[in-house]
């Protein structure tokens, strides 16, 4: 604003004086003493409030002139929790059986705590104590503080503290989520870049239009059909604006909400032990897992469930199961009372797999309806492209986009996309690259599934892997060969509790801890990698049956009688390759 004559007059005057009927202006370091001097008598008075708050506490004071001292602390500095806990107390203390004199002592804390909150719209402390005066209103006023909402979101639309608020106030009024989602509606339309209202609607929309049971939509189809629409048209407004590309994403992106059985498998591992291994979409707890009936019996196998990591929620669960290897046996998985899958074990076989269900989210796949809108997406993305080059999150929501219609019919696209974003966003370069190797993964997977039946190989070799996923679906793979990629990490790989043979050549891998755990391990391969120590080595004591092992090409090579102390440590190793 411009300032009127009088004030700049007044502020002149105010670092002026006259001396020998000259006027003089005072010097900046004269002005700066002033304002020190000021500080220093505000912050005394401070301090001497705050000690005298803390000593009526600690005395157990509970009167009028402690809740006169805090508020007037507290306006001051509304960010003190210590403060507006006394205060909370006194007026507890205070607290009589007259309600209407109750009733208006809260009121006077809300004319307070507004106050406040004019000093400092974002204040914790404020906010939580708006919260438990509410809550001691008999009849609180939800009216009026969805107003007070409306009204601090208009000086900060992305406030998280009002936002909060706003979700305490609806869900303890009469306003219902289609109202609360016109009030998203309202303010996505003032203001597209308003990434608090498009998330706040990603919360809405779900209660207002729920998805059906066991598809991976986040809402049902016909909302999600209105709302690709809608945000579409937001995005050609300023692809630039990343806050509708966010809820774009959102509504692209399918997500399992239940966990389900995906396959089961029985792997021998001697003459008649083998294991019963069963895998999940979701991890899930042993109640999850299917009762077992071998060869017609009426009663369940006393199987006892256990996981590779010994967590209470797993994708893969193991149990040890006796089958003769001279009979063929009839495996029955009652998943739940209307499934059950019949696992097949023939005679002197060593590998039985089953898959109960389609690898797809949720195992399903996408409607006519919903494909032609996500086709339609993916155009309108293309179009964005050519009109904005390099923009990133065009890109990224067409990986997400192709993902949704099919990774594999897309998979070259999407590995195009994914290596422009490394370039156009070094900084998240690793977050490309680890789903250029989940598409790989997927993809592979998805083949291996085919032919897995017969026992096959699972081989993803010079991919440039940085992470391995879906390891989960691996776990009745006798054969995995992983070499020639980029790994530093190979934490998943517990999940391989049938394989016998892993290649993991080639690598970035200093930490084996992840490998005791594969009991059924005989050949395992990790040249060229990056073990430097006898500790890594000792992680795999626990392998009874590890015959094969070749470090070669590893620091852990150069350390003196290396050879020595690994047959020390692992007895049972007969072949050992260390150059």
């Amino acid at each position: 604003r411009t300032p009127t004559t009088a004030g700049c007059v007044s502020q002149l005057l105010s670092t002026t004086y006259t001396m020998h009927g000259r006027l003089k202006i005072k010097t900046t370091a004269e002005q700066a003493a002033e304002k020190q001097k000021e500080r220093a008598e505000k912050r005394k008075l401070y301090l001497a409030g705050l000690t005298k708050a803390f000593a009526k506490r600690t005395s157990g004071i509970h009167d009028e002139e402690g809740l006169k001292i805090t508020a007037q602390l507290l306006i001051v500095n509304p960010d003190v929790s210590t403060l507006w806990n006394f205060r909370r107390e006194i007026l507890l203390a205070m607290k009589g059986e007259d309600q209407e004199s109750w009733e208006k002592s809260l009121t006077g804390e809300m004319t307070m705590v507004e106050n406040c909150l004019m000093k400092n719209h974002k204040s914790y402390g404020a906010w939580h104590h708006r919260c438990w005066v509410m809550e001691n209103f008999s009849s609180p006023p939800w009216t009026a503080e969805l107003a007070l909402c409306d009204k601090y979101l208009k000086v900060d639309e992305r406030n998280f503290h009002c936002w909060d608020y706003r979700r305490f106030v609806v869900a303890g009024s009469d306003q219902q989520p289609e109202d609360e989602l016109k009030v998203s509606q309202h303010l996505i339309e003032h203001n597209l870049s308003n990434y608090s209202a498009w998330h706040y609607r990603s919360k809405l929309l779900p209660e207002v239009y729920p998805p059906p049971p066991n598809t991976p939509h986040p809402i049902s189809e016909h909302a999600l059909i209105k709302e690709l629409k809608t945000v579409v048209e937001a995005v050609f407004t300023d692809p630039s604006d990343q806050s509708p590309w966010f809820f774009l994403r959102w509504l692209v992106n399918r997500q399992e909400k239940t966990p389900r059985m995906l396959q089961v498998g029985y792997v021998r591992n001697k003459e008649n032990a083998g294991l019963l291994i069963c895998v999940f979409s979701q991890p899930v707890l042993e109640t999850e897992v299917a009762l077992v009936r071998v060869d017609g019996s009426d009663s369940d196998e006393p199987l006892l469930w256990y996981t590779p990591n010994n967590e209470k929620y797993s994708y893969v669960w193991v149990a040890k199961l006796q089958l003769s290897s001279d009979e063929a046996h009839a495996v029955q998985i009652n998943i739940n009372s209307s499934m059950k899958k019949t696992l097949s074990v023939d005679v002197g076989s060593t590998q039985a797999i089953e898959w109960v269900t389609a690898l797809d989210v949720c195992g399903e796949e996408l409607s006519d309806t919903t494909r032609s809108t996500l086709e339609e997406v993916k155009e309108n993305c293309v179009t964005l492209d050519e009109l904005d080059p390099g923009n990133k999150w065009v890109l990224l929501t067409l990986v997400d986009v192709m993902w949704a219609l099919d990774s594999h019919t897309h998979q070259k696209k999407i590995h195009s996309y994914l290596s422009q974003l490394e370039e156009l966003d070094p900084l998240r370069s690793t977050y490309y690259l680890d789903m250029k190797s989940k598409l790989a993964m997927e993809t592979a997977l998805k083949q291996h599934r085919i032919i897995a039946e017969s026992g096959s190989k699972f081989q993803l070799s010079d991919y440039h892997l940085t992470r391995i996923t879906l390891s989960h679906l691996l776990a009745s793979t006798a054969n995995v060969d992983l070499s020639c990629n980029n790994l530093t990490s190979i934490s998943s790989l517990e999940n391989l509790v049938a394989c016998r043979m892993l290649n993991l050549d080639n690598n970035q891998i200093q930490n084996l801890a992840p490998l005791a755990s594969l009991t059924s391990l005989e050949t395992l391969s990790l040249a060229n990698n990056k073990i430097e120590n006898l500790d890594q080595i000792k992680f795999l004591e626990g392998l009874p049956t590890l015959t094969e092992l070749n470090v070669s090409s590893n620091p852990i090579c150069d350390l003196q009688n290396i050879d020595e102390d690994i047959k020390k440590t692992l007895p049972n190793v007969r072949s050992l390759i260390l150059c």
